[in-house]
């Protein structure tokens, strides 16, 4: 379904070709990589411990602005990782994914009741059903432009506030390592502002989860007009 006129849209062949999409969706879709993520990713070195503490407080911060019982979607909520911060301030947390195996994994470690398993694609939600959306290691790996730009256009459309999504940006020093190791370096903050305009919306905030050293950079964005502009 078209975000924008409400009318069916042609595949286009996107959920047919091997995109990065596919494939990442494909690893997740594993009972045993879904519990590996949840044991495993965030606490295998100091760097993913620090990574965990740092992006679970910027996501804290985002959600002090909302007022208590609003409903703020968590996509791709995975194994749930974020869900406390969502509690301890008094947000309803929803939470969707992609990998059914994630939405078990989240149920049964945080004891989670409203999760459902959604593409980013295509969410089954209607207009600004929600008041705002976090997006944490959403768009980060996808290299396919027009993939990102579907999804903004998703979370606009369900979300009458501003939306919390992270990128992998360019110009850094994890970026220039992969860069030299002829892997994806991440995006240029151009690319990123042009994903942003091409989905109706605009950067309200940025910031690195690390300046200099890492990829990770958070954007507040909203729909064209809707917030105070401050990158």
């Amino acid at each position: 379904m078209d975000p924008q006129t409400g009318s069916p849209v042609e595949e286009k062949a996107v959920n047919h070709r091997r995109t990065t999409y596919r494939r990442f969706r494909e690893v997740w879709e594993s009972p045993r990589q879904a519990e590996a993520y949840r044991d495993d990713r965030f606490s295998r070195s100091r760097r993913w411990r620090w990574t965990d503490r740092r992006e679970k407080e910027i996501v804290a911060a985002h959600l002090s602005g909302f007022s208590p019982g609003s409903l703020v979607l968590d996509i791709p909520c995975g194994a749930g990782r974020l869900a406390p911060s969502f509690r301890g301030k008094g947000v309803v947390h929803i939470g969707a994914d992609v990998s059914q195996s994630m939405v078990r994994v989240a149920q049964r470690t945080h004891r989670l009741s409203q999760l459902v398993v959604a593409d980013a694609l295509s969410l089954p939600f209607r207009e600004k059903a929600f008041d705002g959306v976090v997006a944490v290691r959403l768009l980060h790996r996808i290299q396919e432009e027009e993939i990102r730009v579907r999804m903004l256009r998703e979370m606009a459309r369900i979300c009458k506030g501003p939306l919390l999504v992270t990128y992998y940006a360019r110009w850094n020093l994890r970026g220039i390592q992969r860069w030299l190791r002829g892997k994806a370096p991440g995006l240029s903050l151009r690319r990123i502002r042009n994903d942003a305009e091409e989905a109706g919306l605009e950067i309200l905030r940025s910031h690195p989860l690390r300046r200099f050293s890492q990829q990770q950079w958070f954007f507040t964005m909203a729909r064209k007009g809707e917030g105070e502009v401050h990158v």
